[in-house]
């Protein structure tokens, strides 16, 4: 049986059984291997950008009896994905504005999907406004920390009934609503890091002199310290 990393073991728990599932950024293909091993999935779909991490995805599914329920596809993001192809969509380990880049080349693929879910590690506000102004409803978030960084864990699907979708606030943007509404200690950690990291920095802007970039950056953290506070004032 493979044995999953706590990250990927979490995308792992929030995937339903289902008939297919599409692993974008596949690497070593063990969640694939983990969802086929356990009968979660049917039919898994690992795709990669690069030919080494899917040559060696393929290596690791041959070896465990899966390459027949296993189609590996060398692909740009969503490229060799067709519209309701994959009942779930994951996309891990990638930086916000590149998953972003994804779901948006291939949003048509993307709404298809009975959900998706994504491990973004940066440009969280930006990337849940995205989902958000394009019609996606979350459904559950997670916090994993991987070498002292913390990263979320969003599932999420695309609501084709507006009045059944969610305007999120900055507070909610930032951090995940699942996240606030769940509270569990690495958040915690993770508004105290950056509550020490943002105010460092303006102390440090402040004592550079007063640009406009400088207070411009001033100002802008401020307003992530006041959401911070916020947040924390509502646990």
């Amino acid at each position: 049986m493979i044995k999953l990393s706590p990250r990927l073991q979490i995308v792992y728990d929030m995937i339903p059984a289902c008939d297919t599932v599409a692993d974008v950024g596949c690497d070593h293909g063990y969640l694939s291997i983990a969802l086929l091993e356990n009968g979660v999935a049917k039919k898994v779909i690992p795709m990669d950008v690069n030919k080494g991490p899917l040559s060696k995805a393929s290596e690791n599914i041959q070896a465990a009896g899966f390459l027949d329920q296993s189609d590996l596809r060398l692909s740009d993001g969503l490229a060799k994905l067709s519209p309701d192809e994959a009942d779930v969509i994951c996309i891990c380990g990638m930086g916000g504005a590149l998953i972003q880049r994804i779901i948006s080349a291939g949003i048509a693929v993307a709404k298809s999907a009975r959900l998706m879910i994504i491990e973004p590690q940066s440009e969280y506000l930006e990337l849940r406004t995205f989902l958000m102004e394009q019609g996606f409803v979350i459904d559950d978030e997670d916090l994993t920390c991987e070498e002292n960084k913390i990263y979320p864990i969003i599932k999420f699907h695309y609501e084709a009934d507006e009045s059944k979708r969610v305007t999120y606030n900055t507070a909610q943007l930032e951090y995940g609503p699942k996240v606030i509404e769940k509270a569990p200690e690495l958040l915690i950690k993770f508004l105290d890091k950056n509550e020490s990291e943002y105010s460092s920095i303006i102390n440090k802007l402040e004592q550079g002199g007063a640009s406009e970039a400088a207070l411009a950056r001033c100002q802008e953290l401020r307003a992530k310290l006041e959401i911070i506070t916020q947040i924390k004032n509502s646990l």
